[in-house]
């Protein structure tokens, strides 16, 4: 009850300073996008261009063919894409508070809210990143259905749990500078430990429960089942229980270390 209470909390902040949220997000957009030479398009041709060599790797390369009945592009950036925007937000809010340090010591501003900046800049991006996404599986022969407006449920899901991700790494970034390269590793490692260029109904017994352990395949494999296999999210009830226990266990856990930690910013900042 009191966890439902602090989300609801949390909510009436950000409906609070939307206007301040709005501006910041916009300043980011900006400072991250349009302060280059080539602006925007950098922002598509880096996950263009890695989808590119992966797909040419596997599929010509090692001679990789489709997933079962499913080709293998479309397949593929049916993970790739989600995934994306997992990484860019989990990377770029861990480092956060140490980019907007000089919001720290504004009073009228929730610090809570500097995570939420950088997630909702990625958002922006992976909102254009799916567009192309259902071109591709439309063009490949994957017509729209009703499975298609379960997309914000994941959407939602992937927010919330990065923001829980958000507030525990950007807190302890500010006294622990290493935490930065550690997230590097790890977003490698889940990267390769996430079924996103390989099919993991070919994994049976503890390998098959690690996999489904995994949260980020939870959203992977759930845009591929809302656009190309077109399965409900409640089809698999216990592991949708799971995936929502993390995320709750995340975003609590998150917030009290962010919580404990915030008087020691301005000092360490």
């Amino acid at each position: 009850m009191h966890q439902i209470k602090a989300f609801l909390y949390f909510l009436k902040m950000i409906w609070q300073q939307r206007y301040v949220i709005k501006k910041l997000v916009i300043r980011d957009f900006q400072k991250k996008y349009l302060g280059s030479y080539l602006g925007l398009p950098w922002a598509f041709l880096q996950p263009a261009a890695i989808v590119l060599v992966l797909w040419l790797v596997i599929s010509i390369g090692l001679r990789g063919g489709g997933v079962g009945d499913v080709p293998f592009l479309p397949w593929f950036i049916g993970g790739m894409i989600p995934w994306f925007f997992i990484q860019e937000s989990v990377t770029t809010s861990s480092n956060s508070l140490l980019s907007y340090s000089f919001l720290i010591k504004q009073m009228y501003f929730r610090v809570g809210m500097i995570p939420l900046i950088t997630i909702i800049t990625a958002l922006i991006i992976h909102l254009f990143l799916v567009l192309v996404l259902m071109l591709v599986v439309v063009l490949y022969g994957f017509y729209p259905t009703i499975h298609w407006i379960q997309l914000p449920y994941y959407m939602l899901g992937t927010i919330i749990l990065l923001i829980g991700l958000g507030w525990l790494t950007s807190s302890v970034m500010v006294f622990v500078r290493d935490v930065q390269q550690t997230i590097s590793i790890l977003i490698t490692l889940f990267f390769w430990l996430t079924p996103i260029i390989w099919p993991h109904d070919r994994l049976t017994g503890k390998a098959r429960l690690l996999v489904d352990l995994n949260p980020f395949f939870y959203i992977t494999n759930g845009y591929r089942e809302t656009f190309i296999t077109h399965e409900w999210f409640f089809e698999n009830i216990w592991l949708t229980l799971y995936f929502w226990g993390f995320v709750a266990v995340v975003f609590v856990a998150g917030a009290l270390v962010f919580h404990r930690l915030k008087p020691h910013f301005a000092n360490v900042l």
